[in-house]
């Protein structure tokens, strides 16, 4: 399984104390670092379907405000299967490379949501025959949007079209949607519910849900955990799914 696949399939939930989504959910949004400030995350991520449990472990993703309302994105990741007895195998993955650029605000006092593009370029490190890397270069194109309804509940939305190329490989949809509450000033906790068409000329779609929190232990240190699974396919496609990473930002 393509560690691609494992995190479009993964059950994210989490949020800062300023209630963004984005990494480590599936559901992202609009929010770009402020200018020449920067955030890493050091994480692992996986999912369990049909016996077998692939993910990252671990993972390291890195995002820089290097313009206004735009954010420079990398992530590099160490990927992992492990099925039944059989032994723990790693390897390289996708290093992924994108540009988030916001192009409309948010009006506070009225219906309009901020919006942003966001596309990403997913780079295979081995030869897809290692079972855990692309068999050439992904392309995500999504737009995400983001309405904070008040003080403590943010909406966010959006998906966008996967370019997946290879041998059995289609091309396929991803959207989702995000519902964040503040409990508290160091924790946020949400709802998400998503859904993609298949990537495989013999696969299935997948759709599931997720929840999570994401604790702030001060303004630049973040724990972020989730947890969740698949309710279409599931068997095959999502029967469980993690998230567990620590937040720095600056």
């Amino acid at each position: 399984m393509l560690v691609l696949r494992v995190c479009l399939n993964l059950a994210l939930i989490a949020a800062t104390s300023a209630a963004n989504a984005g990494p480590p959910y599936l559901t992202d949004d609009p929010e770009t670092p402020p200018l020449h400030r920067w955030e890493a995350v050091l994480f692992t991520m996986g999912t369990i379907a049909d016996g077998t449990a692939t993910g990252v472990l671990p993972a390291v993703e890195f995002n820089y405000g290097g313009f206004d309302a735009t954010q420079l994105h990398i992530e590099v990741p160490i990927g992992f299967q492990a099925g039944g007895h059989d032994e723990t195998e790693f390897g390289g993955a996708e290093i992924e490379l994108g540009v988030k650029y916001r192009f409309i605000e948010e009006d506070e006092q009225g219906w309009r949501p901020q919006v942003a593009v966001y596309p990403q370029f997913e780079i295979p490190t081995e030869s897809s025959r290692n079972g855990l890397s692309s068999a050439g270069v992904d392309v995500f194109l999504p737009a995400w949007a983001q309405k904070n309804l008040d003080e403590n509940w943010t909406v966010d939305a959006g998906g966008g079209y996967w370019i997946n190329p290879g041998s059995g490989n289609r091309d396929y949809w991803f959207s989702g949607f995000l519902l964040q509450r503040k409990l508290s000033d160091a924790l946020a906790v949400g709802v998400e519910a998503f859904h993609q068409t298949s990537s495989t000329l013999d696969g299935r779609a997948n759709s599931g849900f997720n929840l999570g929190a994401v604790y702030d232990f001060d303004e630049y240190n973040h724990l972020l955990l989730s947890a969740g699974r698949g309710f279409e396919n599931a068997t095959v496609t999502d029967q469980f799914t993690w998230y567990v990473g620590y937040k720095i930002t600056n």
